[in-house]
């Protein structure tokens, strides 16, 4: 027997255990392990959702203006096109006005007051207050007269 056969013959040894090539991994190492990934998953995922989360709040804060220009322009064009408008719930104002996305998702959001208006109702009555943000901490507020009339030399 050569050295050859013998070091064929012979187990490996690996962290002082003896392995044959046939040996596989045992059901309580394979648990152990997947143990081990969700410990420190457990601890990690917290982490990103309220990294995430914070991104995301700043992220509505950065483009907020923009939205609500938006909002006020495609409200008053609809005012405009539709001088008795009547607007009983918030999901009519969206329905009826055809508000983007962003300002759709704004005026349905749990956080944002509505109050029904209609071309009756006087122009510096409060309508609509959005909470936006981290912790929903910035509001925006629209008068009847902000959303129903141009400005002058519009």
């Amino acid at each position: 027997m050569g050295r050859a056969d013998h070091q064929r013959s012979a187990p490996r040894r690996f962290f002082g255990h003896k392995c044959s090539p046939d040996t596989g991994v045992t059901l309580v190492e394979l648990l152990c392990v997947l143990a081990i990934i969700a410990i420190l998953a457990s601890l990690l995922l917290p982490v990103i959702f309220r990294a995430y989360n914070r991104v995301k709040g700043m992220a509505e804060e950065m483009e907020a203006s923009q939205i609500a220009d938006l909002l006020v322009r495609e409200t008053r064009s609809y005012c405009a096109a539709h001088p008795q408008y009547n607007f009983p719930s918030k999901s009519e104002f969206g329905d009826k006005c055809g508000l983007a996305p962003k300002c759709w998702d704004w005026v349905q959001a749990s956080t944002t007051g509505f109050v029904p208006f209609n071309y009756l109702d006087p122009t510096n009555e409060i309508v609509l207050a959005v909470h936006i943000g981290r912790n929903h901490a910035t509001l925006y507020v629209f008068s009847k007269g902000e959303l129903s009339t141009r400005p002058e030399g519009h």
